[in-house]
């Protein structure tokens, strides 16, 4: 099977889990902007808090790519750092998921 090809059932799973996991990493980013900011007690100190806001949305960004010719390489790294069980991408071809599976080992 072509790995750039995504069947339409695939591309739904693909599309849940690809917005879960940045939903829930941008949960996790706003919690972190919202206490370092809670912490600050000096304006310069809002800086370092625009430097972390900053820094975390070019990760993100980069991170986050939802091409297909891409796609499994980004599950696979979701998955490595934890922020996706291989649970949610059941329904992927077998294919897929190994090849997925294989890119996430250490």
């Amino acid at each position: 099977m072509d790995p750039d090809h995504w069947t339409p059932a695939e591309k739904r799973i693909a599309r849940r889990v690809f917005d879960a996991a940045l939903d829930r990493e941008l949960a996790q980013v706003m919690a972190e902007f919202k206490r370092r900011a809670a912490a600050a007690t000096e304006p310069q100190e809002m800086r370092a808090v625009e430097k972390y806001l900053a820094q975390a949305g070019r990760d993100i960004n980069a991170k986050y790519d939802y091409r297909y010719s891409v796609l499994e390489f980004v599950f696979a790294r979701l998955l490595r750092e934890g922020r996706i069980e291989a649970s949610e991408l059941q329904g992927l071809s077998d294919d897929r998921l190994e090849r997925i599976r294989r890119m996430a080992m250490p």
